[in-house]
């Protein structure tokens, strides 16, 4: 892990703070898994454990289900390969089309379930809403640096807005960013640099004063895409073994290790 004094240092030259959702604010696998595996058992597929769904996350829901139906025929740790999944689902005669039956099935259950047993990670809420009560602007445009200064956050998920905003929602978080981008809500999903490139824009803030914080690769990646600095998260849902060929640059446990300095 990066010694938190350098962490610190980072912390103090950004402005804006761009977070992940799942495995970063909060712990959604309580109500991921579940779902995974009610739709796997409406098409007579097995189901998985949490760790296995774990694995699954990352890159979007229908790749999380792709991961999850491919991992009836190949190795959990295979799916990780999406050219891998996309030849095991055309040899099983899984189309397209089936796939996204089951993914339908997937969703419907998850929004209706999606904050039963999803809990923010430790120190989450206090941060997030610390800064949205600091930021007396009102939002983290700067006016030519008339503000310059100002600290804000933005969330960028590959989850679906709808249950993303039912989880803020129920944690009284829907109007503490700045501003936040879904799957499909943002010009491209991550890895793609799209979305962080939206909310720079939206914010008005210059690259080098931004931070992506993220726990898997999809986050990793889009941060290097858009050529900004990254926090990648070894706590979260992302594995290591996944992470560390990325040699990412800065790294923590979770949040809650560095959210005082924030």
């Amino acid at each position: 892990m990066t010694p938190i004094d350098e962490i610190k240092a980072l912390i103090a030259q950004k402005e804006l703070f761009i977070f992940d959702l799942d495995g970063t604010l909060f712990n959604t696998l309580g109500d991921l898994a579940p779902a995974v595996n009610y739709a796997m058992t409406q098409f007579g597929l097995h189901t998985h454990s949490n760790d296995d769904v774990r694995t699954f996350i990352g890159n979007g829901s229908m790749n999380l289900i792709r991961r999850a139906v491919a991992a009836n025929f190949i190795p959990v740790a295979s799916t990780r390969d999406m050219a891998k999944v996309a030849e095991t689902l055309a040899r099983e005669n899984y189309s397209e089309e089936k796939i996204k039956e089951i993914h339908k099935v997937y969703s419907d259950s998850y929004w209706e379930h999606c904050t039963e047993n999803t809990e923010p990670y430790e120190g989450v809420i206090e941060l997030v809403q610390r800064i949205a009560t600091n930021n007396r602007y009102g939002d983290c445009a700067t006016s030519n640096g008339k503000h310059a200064g100002v600290k804000c956050v933005a969330m960028l998920t590959n989850k679906p807005v709808a249950p993303a905003q039912k989880i803020l929602k129920k944690f009284s978080l829907e109007n503490s960013f700045a501003t936040y981008l879904c799957g499909d809500t943002t010009p491209e999903r991550k890895p793609s640099p799209a979305g962080i490139f939206e909310i720079l824009h939206q914010t008005g803030i210059a690259p080098e004063k931004a931070i992506m914080i993220g726990d898997d690769t999809p986050d990793v990646l889009a941060a290097k895409n858009a050529g900004i600095d990254c926090i990648t998260l070894f706590e979260g849902f992302g594995k290591a073994e996944n992470l560390l060929p990325l040699e990412p640059r800065y790294t923590a446990g979770h949040i809650k290790d560095f959210a005082e300095f924030i």
